[in-house]
């Protein structure tokens, strides 16, 4: 073997070295850090707090009785001159059932009169099953401005519908600031 050959062969081994041992470093790295990982994950497991009622009254302040449990201290419910219980102060989601619904209807009627509009646009769009003049149409023109004067109509009661709907939205955000009085409720 030459002095050139064994000094190429040694560069070689040189290069190649370092990298296959690298390598199995790379992967005895991982295997810890997963290893260390699933420590730590049972670790937070065996951490976990659990809280009782104990722990949260000790952060109540002095005197504040837990939600639900009744204290001889706590005040009776008032009553009025006759003895009868005093009116209670209508339930909040009671009072915004209304605004909700007007919501929910108004979302209805747009959704509706959306759905209209893609019918009659079909009837109309020369790529569609349902265009008038294809081999599943009538081949009318009648029917092509009676098509055309109902997507009108629908249109103009889009904009209504969107109207409405704004309108409720702005009326069950008014309830909720509290600047609409329960007795506006919508209709």
């Amino acid at each position: 073997m030459t002095a050139g050959r064994a000094l190429t062969i040694l560069g070689l081994l040189a290069l190649v070295l370092p990298r296959v041992t690298a390598a199995q470093g790379l992967g005895d790295t991982a295997a810890r850090e997963r290893e260390k990982r699933t420590k730590q994950a049972q670790a937070k497991k065996a951490e976990a707090k659990v809280f009782t009622n104990d722990d949260l009254s000790a952060g109540r302040p002095p005197g504040a009785a837990a939600s639900g449990a009744t204290d001889a201290s706590s005040p009776a419910p008032e009553t009025s001159a006759g003895g009868e219980p005093a009116p209670v102060e209508p339930d909040r989601l009671t009072e915004e059932k209304p605004y909700i619904e007007a919501v929910r209807s108004a979302q209805e009627q747009v959704a509706s009169t959306e759905a209209r509009i893609r019918e009659l646009s079909e009837k109309l769009n020369p790529m569609s099953g349902s265009f008038i003049y294809g081999s599943q149409g009538s081949n009318s023109a009648n029917e092509e401005a009676q098509v055309r004067e109902g997507l009108r109509e629908a249109e103009a009661r889009l904009i209504e519908a969107r109207q409405a709907l704004a309108s409720a939205n702005q009326g069950i955000q008014d309830f909720r600031r509290g600047l609409a009085p329960s007795s506006a409720a919508p209709r």
